[in-house]
């Protein structure tokens, strides 16, 4: 299994990601936000979800390709740490 989490942070990122996923139609691929899960490869499953925070990606079954972790790079989420100056 393998988890990670993206931001699609507007509608031009979701329909990006969505176009992503077409790629590897036979890979199974889900989207979870708080308790929902859908499938990634499905457009208007992503709309549905909350994209104002991060949601994880699921792929349950097998480890991803080289290929496909290159695909998702631009969308992986890295929270940001902040630094108090005092």
């Amino acid at each position: 299994m393998y988890t990670t989490r993206i931001f699609l942070h507007d509608l031009t990122n979701v329909k990006k990601f969505a176009a992503m996923t077409a790629k590897y139609d036979k890979l199974r691929i889900n989207l979870i936000s708080d308790i929902y899960t859908i499938d990634a490869h499905s457009l208007i499953g992503i709309v549905s979800l909350d994209i104002t925070n991060p949601l994880v990606l699921e792929i349950p079954d097998e480890e991803p390709s080289e290929e496909f972790l290159a695909d998702i790079a631009p969308f992986l989420y890295e929270e940001k740490s902040e630094v108090n100056a005092q």
